[in-house]
């Protein structure tokens, strides 16, 4: 059994989409990145000031949820959801907009929709889903 953990970071194309929407592109706090065709990096501090411009930063995704959660108008909340037919684990999100003191879900709770089989599937639609929508 393997017992070696491994950061779980963003997708190629939230972390294109992270970049667009004004995440830190800071080597200092986060050396992991894509290169523009796609290609995981791990060392981006020893990239040249070039390559570093068309890269895109690769946080892990707890990173991106607290830059997320930071945001003052966004509240996120990612829970499990017990199938009672099947008892089977699903995992699902939920997004709120806030927007003078209201809250406005735009996260849908049908499952069919947002059910996910992996607390970190969930999260990276929860990402995504902040960034298409709500930024």
């Amino acid at each position: 059994m393997n017992t070696q953990k491994t950061e779980d970071y963003v997708s190629f194309e939230t972390a294109k989409l992270l970049k667009e929407k004004g995440f830190p592109q800071d080597t200092v706090s986060c050396n992991t990145c894509y290169k523009y065709n796609g290609n995981f990096c791990n060392n981006a501090r020893s990239m040249s000031g070039v390559d570093r411009e068309i890269c895109y930063i690769a946080p892990t995704k707890y990173m991106a949820l607290k830059w997320l959660r930071d945001l003052p108008e966004i509240a996120y909340c990612i829970f499990i959801f017990a199938d009672g037919e099947m008892g089977e684990l699903h995992y699902v999100f939920e997004i709120q907009e806030i927007n003078n003191d209201l809250l406005k879900c735009n996260g849908s709770l049908e499952i069919e929709y947002n059910c996910f089989d992996t607390y970190e599937e969930a999260c990276e639609a929860a990402i995504k889903y902040c960034l298409e929508n709500l930024i």
